[in-house]
């Protein structure tokens, strides 16, 4: 099966590499890369979180989902792209970043680097292995253990997500938004055979779509056993819904066309909450393919030949983080 990641598996830098990360002992509190486990279902479940020099109390929370095919390590490989700016955003806005590992759904095994996340995919609308991991509740864990270990704020909760993650991301929006104050998907389009419901109360959604993508298709449809996906203007559609937001007071945004050998633009159209709901942030990366925009990360030229183009605009993690930081439940 071709990967649900922002990459071919194995992507950036090359099969069997390696992000460089070191990590130190949960129990630290020195600044950087940790790795900690948590029981969750009778299993160990295993994550990694970024702490910034002299994280204050009451800090947000970025909880950051790997894609499919993937795990926790991948998204810092030197040339995996824009993921690898979230750790310098996270140093500037002091916020804690959580990076969990999914479940291999052949072995069932926590660890690895071929991990998929358990999204609203119905079972049997997936060719091949289809993780059935509770991994809502895996989640949801890492919030409690982020106030009880750092006195995170329980308010400022985020998901993000890219691919089989960004699918995750909505998972969590749909099932808890009790508990998450906003998510930001990318390259992630809601299935059209879900086991999931609609969400029960508002969520803020930010979400980044490329229009070539070949992966999971900007039009939707059918993606070589991945499933049928709705669109991502029809995935918007649904969250304008679900959040209540003004379509009315709709608002367009071209974004500057900083490197115009990209061949892409970005465009985002922003929905307002209405009376008790909650906004919605479509991203439109026109030219773009199964990539997250990055001004600082290029992926390579033979991943892009697989995935599409890459935007070089915009940083993505730092326009996702922007319209998460002014969304406390």
């Amino acid at each position: 099966m071709l990967t649900l990641a922002f990459a071919v598996s194995c992507t950036a830098s090359g099969c069997g590499g390696s992000s460089g990360i070191d990590p130190l002992p949960e129990n630290s509190d020195e600044p950087g890369w940790h790795e900690g486990t948590l029981s969750h279902n009778g299993e160990e479940r295993v994550f990694r979180f970024y702490l910034p020099d002299d994280l204050p109390e009451n800090a947000p929370t970025v909880v950051l989902l790997h894609g499919g095919t993937q795990g926790m390590d991948a998204l810092f490989r030197s040339r995996a792209g824009g993921t690898n700016e979230w750790p310098a955003v996270a140093d500037e806005e002091q916020f804690l970043l959580v990076v969990p590992n999914g479940i291999n759904p052949e072995t069932e095994s926590p660890t690895g680097d071929d991990q998929f996340w358990n999204d609203c995919r119905a079972p049997g609308s997936v060719e091949g292995p289809h993780s059935t991991a509770d991994d809502v509740g895996f989640v949801m864990e890492l919030e409690s253990w982020a106030a009880s270990r750092f006195s995170a704020d329980p308010d400022r909760f985020y998901v993000s997500g890219v691919s089989n993650g960004g699918m995750m991301a909505y998972r969590v929006a749909i099932e808890r938004p009790d508990r998450v104050a906003g998510i930001a998907a990318f390259v992630a389009n809601l299935p059209v055979e879900s086991e999931c419901g609609r969400p029960s109360s508002p969520v803020p959604v930010f979400m980044a779509n490329g229009t070539e993508d070949p992966i999971i298709p900007f039009e939707g449809g059918e993606a070589d056993g991945r499933g049928p996906f709705l669109s991502a203007p029809d995935t918007r559609t649904r969250w304008v819904r679900a959040n209540e937001a003004d379509t009315t007071q709709r608002t367009e945004t071209d974004l500057p066309d900083r490197n115009p050998n990209d061949g892409s633009v970005v465009v985002c159209e922003d929905d307002p909450a209405g009376e008790d709901g909650a906004p919605v942030r479509f991203c439109r990366v026109e030219g773009g393919g199964h990539t997250m925009p990055s001004i600082e990360h290029a992926v390579p030229r033979w991943v892009r030949r697989m995935v599409g183009p890459q935007n070089r605009d915009v940083e993505g993690a730092r326009r996702a983080w922007e319209f998460l930081r002014s969304q406390p439940k």
